[in-house]
């Protein structure tokens, strides 16, 4: 499995470095996105760095070629981005909203970075960089594993985030790698999908977070009674086997039974929510102003709360209804614009696949959403800006772009 992965990431550097035809900048930028894909859930720091190597470079392209390519998501993601900063200019502490805002726009520009290199049209890169993705997830998958069986820790975690972002990082990746198991990845080599499913699954099992649960048990029904009835028999046995085995997975389990006496909280934070939208409805109270505004801090029984546990309720508090319609104009273009794509696709289901792979691995982030920081996450953040570059480059065609000089250098 590793040997696979490694092979196929060196084979596309080597494609690079040994073109001739393509810049330095290129090359560095290939080899950036790489090492963007495997660090992101192992270091915060690399991940960071890489992500602003890319966007230097990326600058440096626009100023020797400043013809932009445009995309389907850049307005909405724009207007997006354009009502964030708005909002800070109408915060209740402009400081800290500023502070904020600086942790956050690198990381939206990070999208128009990565959407304009060519590179990304081809199917071998694309997939290339799912392997790096899907690496990173399996080592942190071992490492949060062990760290829970040695009981260093009660949830599993990664070397570089705390539980929830970790489920969702790991619901991401699981989501596209059983997506991706009747694709040219695994077609050989099933036993590499069943191994990478099983590794990542229990780690997302053992961050114990319930959405992400809910999220593996609906992907997993739906892909097992429709094609793969081995994989659904072989994951319900792997969760039988941790329920017998850890108290933790079993205590978790019974509070989802018991929802509505388990929500940790958030039926006081969306109360509080309820209490003081009105006040700011067009464009909030600026971000990260949580404790600020929060009304009912006494009712908590988590003092250490700092967020809505929602980021459409976060958006739209921080942001008004202007930032709520901008975050769901930019979903709805998502989905719209890739079924549309998918509908007029013909013959190539290599590439169908892998798009809808990465809008699934994307909608999991939304439905991570509705119960703690998925979008607004800086690391998922990141992961979704890079997926969302992906699927932007990986919709168009030859026939798409005027400049076939430069495509044609950018073949791999």
């Amino acid at each position: 499995m590793k040997s696979n992965m490694i092979e196929s990431f060196f084979h596309i550097v080597k494609d690079y470095f040994n073109s001739i035809q393509l810049t330095t900048y290129d090359k560095i930028l290939i080899l950036c996105f790489h090492l963007f894909a495997l660090f992101i859930i192992l270091s915060i720091v690399l991940a960071q760095l890489f992500s602003y190597v890319i966007i230097i470079l990326a600058i440096i392209q626009f100023i020797q070629n400043p013809k932009r390519e445009k995309t389907p998501f850049d307005i909405p993601f724009l207007l997006f981005i354009v009502v964030r900063i708005a909002s800070v200019f109408f915060s209740v502490d402009i400081v800290i909203s500023l502070r904020t805002l600086h942790t956050e726009i690198p990381y939206y520009v990070l999208f128009y970075a990565a959407s304009q290199q060519r590179a990304l049209m081809r199917e071998r890169l694309v997939k290339s960089l799912l392997w790096m993705f899907v690496l990173g997830a399996v080592i942190g998958s071992c490492y949060g594993i062990m760290s829970v069986l040695l009981g260093q820790i009660g949830r599993a975690e990664s070397l570089t985030s705390g539980y929830y972002t970790f489920g969702s990082f790991l619901s991401v990746i699981l989501t596209i790698v059983i997506i991706m198991g009747k694709s040219k990845m695994f077609d050989t080599k099933r036993w590499i999908w069943y191994g990478l499913i099983i590794v990542i699954a229990t780690g997302l099992i053992l961050t114990l977070n319930r959405i992400h649960w809910g999220i593996m048990i609906i992907l997993l029904i739906g892909i097992g009674i429709i094609q793969e009835r081995k994989l659904l028999i072989t994951m319900i046995f792997l969760f039988g086997m941790l329920l017998l085995f850890s108290p933790s997975v079993s205590r978790r389990l019974d509070q989802i039974i018991h929802v509505s006496e388990n929500l940790s909280d958030r039926d006081i934070l969306w109360k509080g929510a309820s209490m003081v939208w009105l006040n700011h409805p067009i464009l909030g109270y600026g971000p990260g102003t949580f404790a600020e505004v929060f009304p009912i801090h006494n009712d908590l029984k988590d003092a250490k709360v700092g967020g809505w546990h929602n980021d459409y309720i976060q958006v739209s508090i921080e942001s008004g209804i202007l930032g709520l319609m901008s975050f769901v104009w930019l979903i709805y273009t998502i989905y719209s614009q890739v079924f549309i794509k998918l509908q007029r696709m013909k013959g190539n289901k290599e590439k169908k696949r892998i798009l809808l792979a990465l809008v699934a691995g994307m909608s999991t982030i939304f439905i991570s959403s509705m119960t703690g920081s998925g979008f607004l996450d800086m690391l998922i953040r990141m992961m979704f800006v890079f997926l969302l570059a992906m699927t932007a480059r990986l919709m168009q065609t030859e026939e798409d772009v005027t400049d076939t000089a430069h495509e044609n250098a950018m073949v791999i």
